[in-house]
C-alpha cells in the first residue's frame, strides 16, 4: 500500500494523468501507423512462411497425365466448332454442346434463367458423369463460362472443357462425381446455378467438393503463364491447400502463376518489395471482392460465385499466346482434379484465413490480425479522449478533473443516444432504399443516367458540400451554451466513435482486409472538433477532416481509381532500380494516358462501384454496403452534427462559475 501512495503521490506531481489525456489523439495516430507498420514489416524475412501441402492425400501432380498432344485434334474440333457459332443464340451454342456431352456419355440439364432486372433469358447447361466408383455424395466441378470476366468469350476455355469432359470419362480412377457447368457469364448466372443447385434442383450430383473456373480467352494453341483468382466474398477463402495444389501443379508444368493480377515482369521476383507489393494487392483485392459490375463490363474472377457454400473454388486463367502447348493448361487442371479426387473427407487441413505474399509464401490471420486490431483500437481510444473533454478546443488548457467524465445529469445522454439512432435510422433507411432500386431497376443504357444522377447528384456532390457545415454554422447557428449542451456533444461524439470501433473489431476477424482498409481511410474522423463559432480554423479543419473521411468521396476516388488501369508494380520497379530514363519514361506514359483517356469513362467509375455496392447483396449476399450503412455512415453523420455545434464553455469553467 505505501508503493502504490508513493506512485499515485508521483503520478499527481508530474500532472501524468492530464498529460496522458491530453496525448490521447496522438495515440490514436500512433496507433495507426503501429498498425501500418506492423503489415508492412510481414514480408521481411523471417515473418512468414513458405507454402506447403498439409492434406498429404492430395499429392498435387503424383500421377502421369496423358491429356497431351494425342487430344488437340478434339480440342481443336471443338474450337472450329463453337468460333463458327459463336455470335448464335446462347440456346443454340447450348444445343451443340449438349449434343457432343450426351454423345461422351454425360447426363445433361439445363437451367433456366431469367435475369429479373433486364429480362434477358441465360439459360445453364451442365453435365453430370456419376462415377462408377464412387458412392454418388461427392461432386467435383468444372465452370467454363462462355464469357470471360472480362467480357470476352471464352474461346479457348469452353472447348478446353468439353474435351477435359471427354477425357475424364475415358478414366476409370474418379471416385467422385463430375460435373461440368457451362453458364453464359461467371458472375450472376453462375451465382443463380449455385443457389439452385443448393435448394431446387432435382438432377444434382451430390455435395460438391471443390470447383475450378476456366478461362482462357484466345484462339491460340499456346499459352504464356497462368493466374490464379481465389477471393471469396465477405472475406471468404479457400482452403490454402488447394490454391497450393494449383501453384505446385502448374510449377510442376513449367508454368508461371501470377496472383492479383502480377504482370508477367514480376513472376520471377521474390524480394521484399515484391512481396510487399503483393499483399497490398491481397488486401485491397480481398476488400473490393464482390463489388462488380454487372457482366460483361469486366470485372470479378468467377470463383466468389461459390462463396457461402462451404465449396473450395479458384479460377485458372490462361494469359499469353507462349511457347507452354494449351494442353498444358489442360494438365494443370487434370491434376487438380485428380487431387481433390483422392481426398476422403473434405478440405479441413492448412488454412481458411491467410495472406499470400507470393505464389510460395503466406502469413496466416495470427500474423496479421494484430494491424487491424491496432487500426480499430485507434477510434476506440478517439472515443474516450472525446468522452474526456479533449475534442473540445475550449478545453485547450484545461486541468483534468473527474467532472469531465460523468455528464450533468441523463438529460445529456438521452439526448446523445436519440442523436446516434436518428444518424443510424436514416442512414439504414436510405441505404436500404438505394439497395431495393438495384432490384427494380436494372443497369444498362436506359437506366445509366438514373444511377449517374444518384452516385454524383444524391450521394457524392451533396455530401461534398455538406462537409462544409461546420463553416457554415459557425455563421447560421448558436445553440444555448450551457452543461447539457457540451455534454450532450461530448457524448454523442464519444459514442459514435466507440460504436464505430466496435463495429470494425467485429469486423475484422471475419473480413479482415474490409476492416482494416475503412481503418485507415475514416482515421480523419478522429480530428473532427468542435468548439466555439468564432475559431474558424479550428472549423476549417473540421471541414477538411470531414472530406477526407467521407465514404462518397471514397467511393469517387476508388471508382475512378478502377478505370486508371494503375499498376503498383510500376511503381515498385521505379522505386527498386530507380534510373533516370526509366523515370522519364514512367512520366511520358503518364503524360500520353492522360492525353488519350476519356474523362467520360473515368467518370463512370464510381457509377459502376456504386451500383456493385447497392447491389452486392441481393445479387451475391455480399454485405459490404449493409456494413457501411449501419457502421461508417452513421459515425460519421454523427461526427458532421458534433463538428456544427458552438459549444464554449469547458466542464471545468462551468464549475469553477458554480464555486464563484
Amino acid at each position: 500500500m505505501a508503493l502504490l501512495e508513493i506512485i499515485q503521490n508521483k503520478i499527481t506531481k508530474f500532472g501524468l494523468v492530464p498529460r496522458l489525456v491530453k496525448s490521447l489523439p496522438k495515440v490514436s495516430v500512433f496507433l495507426v501507423l503501429s498498425s501500418i507498420l506492423w503489415l508492412v514489416t510481414l514480408p521481411l524475412n523471417g515473418q512468414f512462411r513458405e507454402t506447403y501441402i498439409s492434406e498429404n492425400a492430395l499429392m498435387p501432380s503424383q500421377a502421369y497425365s496423358f491429356f497431351r498432344e494425342s487430344e488437340w485434334n478434339y480440342l481443336r474440333g471443338y474450337r472450329d466448332e463453337i468460333y463458327q457459332h459463336k455470335l448464335d443464340p446462347i440456346e443454340d451454342r447450348n444445343d451443340m454442346l449438349d449434343d457432343w456431352l450426351k454423345e461422351i456419355g454425360y447426363k445433361t440439364a439445363r437451367l433456366n434463367y431469367t435475369e429479373p432486372q433486364t429480362g434477358e433469358f441465360k439459360p445453364t447447361l451442365y453435365a453430370i458423369y456419376h462415377a462408377p466408383k464412387g458412392d454418388d455424395t461427392e461432386a467435383i466441378v468444372l465452370v467454363a463460362p462462355w464469357h470471360t470476366s472480362d467480357g470476352i468469350i471464352n474461346l479457348g476455355g469452353v472447348p478446353l472443357a468439353i474435351s477435359l469432359a471427354r477425357y475424364f470419362h475415358r478414366l476409370s480412377i474418379w471416385a467422385k462425381n463430375i460435373i461440368v457447368v457451362f453458364p453464359e457469364d461467371g458472375q450472376d448466372t453462375l451465382r443463380n446455378w449455385i443457389n439452385a443447385y443448393h435448394t431446387s434442383m432435382d438432377q444434382t450430383g451430390g455435395s460438391i467438393l471443390s470447383a475450378i473456373v476456366m478461362e482462357y480467352a484466345s484462339g491460340g494453341d499456346g499459352i504464356d503463364y497462368v493466374e490464379v483468382d481465389y477471393a471469396g466474398l465477405n472475406g471468404q477463402l479457400p482452403n490454402l491447400d488447394l490454391v497450393n495444389s494449383a501453384v505446385m501443379i502448374s510449377d510442376h508444368e513449367g508454368l508461371k502463376v501470377s496472383l492479383h493480377g502480377a504482370p508477367r515482369g514480376q513472376l520471377w521476383a521474390d524480394d521484399f518489395s515484391s512481396r510487399l507489393t503483393m499483399i497490398l494487392h491481397a488486401v485491397f483485392d480481398y476488400a473490393l471482392t464482390g463489388l462488380l459490375p454487372p457482366a460483361g463490363k469486366g470485372g470479378g474472377n468467377g470463383c466468389e460465385a461459390f462463396s457461402g457454400w462451404n465449396i473450395q473454388a479458384i479460377t485458372l486463367r490462361a494469359v499469353g499466346d507462349g511457347d507452354h502447348d494449351v494442353t498444358t493448361y489442360g494438365r494443370v487442371v487434370e491434376a487438380m482434379f485428380r487431387s481433390v479426387n483422392n481426398l476422403l473427407e473434405k478440405f479441413h487441413q492448412s488454412y481458411f484465413f491467410y495472406l499470400l505474399l507470393g505464389p510460395s509464401s503466406f502469413v496466416s490471420i495470427a500474423t496479421y490480425l494484430p494491424a487491424a486490431v491496432l487500426a480499430a483500437s485507434a477510434f476506440a481510444i478517439a472515443s474516450a479522449s472525446s468522452l474526456l473533454g479533449n475534442h473540445n478546443v475550449s478545453n485547450a488548457k484545461f486541468q483534468f478533473s473527474p467532472s469531465f467524465v460523468a455528464p450533468s445529469s441523463s438529460h445529456s445522454a438521452i439526448a446523445a443516444l436519440i442523436g446516434f439512432v436518428t444518424a443510424l435510422s436514416v442512414s439504414v433507411f436510405a441505404g436500404l432504399k438505394l439497395q431495393s432500386l438495384s432490384q427494380t431497376s436494372p443497369y444498362n443504357n436506359e437506366t445509366m443516367r438514373l444511377y449517374s444522377m444518384i452516385t454524383y447528384k444524391v450521394c457524392v456532390i451533396p455530401s461534398f458540400i455538406i462537409t462544409l457545415w461546420p463553416v457554415i454554422s459557425s455563421y447560421t447557428i448558436s445553440l444555448k451554451k450551457s452543461r447539457v449542451t457540451n455534454d450532450t456533444v461530448r457524448l454523442l461524439n464519444a459514442f459514435s466513435l466507440f460504436y464505430f470501433a466496435f463495429t470494425l473489431i467485429a469486423l475484422l476477424v471475419l473480413h479482415f482486409s474490409l476492416s482494416f482498409v475503412i481503418s485507415l481511410v475514416s482515421l480523419p474522423l478522429v480530428f473532427v472538433r468542435y468548439g466555439p463559432n468564432n475559431d474558424k480554423k479550428t472549423r476549417w479543419c473540421s471541414s477538411l477532416c470531414l472530406l477526407m473521411s467521407c465514404p462518397f468521396m471514397w467511393i469517387c476516388i476508388l471508382g475512378v481509381f478502377s478505370k486508371t488501369n494503375f499498376q503498383l508494380d510500376r511503381i515498385r520497379n521505379l522505386l527498386q532500380y530507380f534510373r533516370i530514363d526509366l523515370l522519364r519514361k514512367e512520366i511520358q506514359s503518364v503524360i500520353d494516358w492522360s492525353d488519350a483517356v476519356d474523362l467520360g469513362q473515368l467518370l463512370q467509375g464510381p457509377v459502376d462501384l456504386f451500383y456493385g455496392l447497392i447491389s452486392g447483396y441481393p445479387r451475391f449476399q455480399n454485405w459490404t454496403w449493409l456494413f457501411l450503412v449501419i457502421s461508417w455512415i452513421p459515425a460519421w453523420i454523427s461526427t458532421l452534427l458534433v463538428s456544427g455545434i458552438d459549444v464554449e464553455s469547458s466542464d471545468l469553467q462551468v464549475e469553477k462559475e458554480k464555486d464563484e
